[in-house]
Order: structure tokens, then C-alpha cells, then sequence
């Protein structure tokens, strides 16, 4: 990674992460990425971005969060507890679409770094919309908001910025259920500056 003041992507995906399914605890979204000690200067800035396919049986709820230092790091920003629609996407099938763009940046840099990230999660229905139609949403937008709460006023978080530190994004489902499923078949990771 350069030091210099341009664009540059750092992590790309060459296949689909492994699906988060049948499980209710926290779990990688995308495999761990390294950031390297002391390369989030002041005002740097990262943008996230991860498509995929979902599923879900009954009415489960999905957290998105990252965290710095890998799945038990600290939490960066996290969402809300979003309550997915029924039987969407073919269960764990997962033809339903999802997509979410995180961006970090760098407030304070050093041992004592402070990082302010934030974003938003898109998750669409199985359903096609009809031409015309405004009265059915067929997508929930839900923000990532930086803090460790999701949904509050958003926070920078302090963390040690000097060392290489992998950092995380990750899900957690209400209810452990095959039909309960998440995969990311794209993701990218890339400094804006």
C-alpha cells in the first residue's frame, strides 16, 4: 500500500465468501482484510462496498457490523437489528439481492487513532417491481452508523492505528435456520485518498 495521496484499491474478492447460515452467533460476512500499521493517516479514507444473495424463513432480524481487530475487535459501526421480510429469497437459495457501501475515515491517527465509519445496507426482496408502482418498497435501507450501539448518534471510536490489524465485517442472524442465509459474491476494498 502507498503513501501517496490517490486512489488504490486494497482487497478485491476473486470468489464468493463462504454463506452465513444456520447460525445466531456473530460470523464473518468477508474474510479478514489487513490494514497495515500506521497507512490510515489523518483524513484517509476507505469505501467498502459488498453485493450478495440472501434468504430467510419467517421474519428473522440481520446485524451488520465492523469491527477493527478481527470478529471479537473493537466495533467500528453497526447497524440496526433489521427485520428481514418472510421467506424471502428462496430460504437458503438465496436469490433475494443485498448490498451495502461502508466508508472509514481516519479522524486522529497513531496509538490513540480514532476512525468514524459509516454507511448503509440494502436489502431487496425476491419480488420484481411493477412498472409504476410507488406504493410497494421492494428494498429496506438500513444505516451503519459508527458507534458499537447501531441506530445511535453516530461516535468515533479510538483504536490503535500503528500496528497491522485485520478488520471485519460481519453478521449476526436472530435465529439459527438453514433457510436463514447470507453470501457476499463481490466485495471490494479501496482507499479514496
Amino acid at each position: 500500500m502507498s503513501r501517496q495521496n490517490f486512489s488504490e484499491a486494497l482487497n478485491w474478492a476473486t470468489a464468493s465468501a463462504t454463506a452465513v447460515a444456520n447460525n445466531a452467533s456473530e460470523a464473518l460476512l468477508i474474510p479478514l482484510q489487513t490494514i497495515y500499521g500506521n497507512y490510515l493517516a489523518d483524513g484517509r479514507v476507505l469505501r467498502l462496498r459488498l453485493m450478495g444473495g440472501y434468504g430467510t424463513t419467517a421474519t428473522p432480524t440481520l446485524t451488520m457490523a465492523v469491527r477493527w481487530g478481527g470478529l471479537a475487535g473493537t466495533v467500528l459501526a453497526k447497524s440496526f437489528a433489521i427485520t428481514t421480510t418472510s421467506a424471502v429469497g428462496g430460504g437458503a437459495s438465496m436469490t433475494a439481492y443485498w448490498e451495502a457501501e461502508l466508508f472509514i475515515q481516519t479522524r486522529v491517527n497513531g496509538s490513540s487513532g480514532s476512525l468514524f465509519t459509516g454507511g448503509d445496507v440494502t436489502l431487496y426482496t425476491s419480488s420484481a417491481p411493477t412498472a409504476g408502482t410507488t406504493s410497494t418498497n421492494y428494498g429496506l435501507v438500513v444505516p451503519i452508523v459508527s458507534g458499537s450501539t447501531g441506530g445511535t448518534t453516530p461516535v468515533a471510536v479510538t483504536v490503535d492505528l500503528t500496528a497491522d490489524t485485520t478488520l471485519a465485517v460481519t453478521v449476526t442472524w436472530s435465529a439459527a435456520n438453514a433457510a436463514n442465509s447470507i453470501q457476499t459474491h463481490f466485495a471490494t476494498t479501496e482507499s479514496l485518498n
